[in-house]
């Protein structure tokens, strides 16, 4: 980040109240509710790090593949909570969807909506 002029993320209070707020709640439902945000968070995670690893692939490589080596944590995240609950399920429908939902409001409070316009660029441009 200082070799990059960035600064950190201002808004981890909201990051960490968030995911506290979100593991309790979750975590009412027991093992599922807790495997059902874990896939809901990855899936989130994962297709906003891939609109990164594109946007940064010919403006910043090494950025690229310090994303990558993130993405590649979380997709193992991903696949063991895949492989643990139903998706199917209404119920993990939606709860996943909420999570998700809830997910997607972090991330743009956390980049003041940068994400939602980077995403609007990325789709334009295919």
């Amino acid at each position: 980040m200082p070799d990059r002029l960035a600064k950190p993320c201002r808004a981890m209070v909201v990051w960490n109240t968030g995911g506290d707020l979100l593991g309790l709640l979750t975590a009412a439902f027991g093992r599922f509710g807790v495997i059902v945000c874990t896939a809901a968070v990855e899936r989130t995670v994962h297709r906003h790090l891939v609109e990164q690893i594109s946007y940064l692939a010919n403006r910043d490589w090494e950025l690229a593949e310090t994303i990558r080596d993130i993405q590649r944590e979380e997709d193992a995240h991903l696949a063991f909570a895949e492989a643990n609950h139903n998706p199917q399920s209404v119920p993990a429908r939606l709860l996943g969807a909420f999570v998700a939902m809830a997910t997607e409001v972090l991330i743009w409070i956390s980049t003041r909506g940068d994400s939602a316009i980077l995403r609007k660029q990325l789709s334009a441009a295919h």
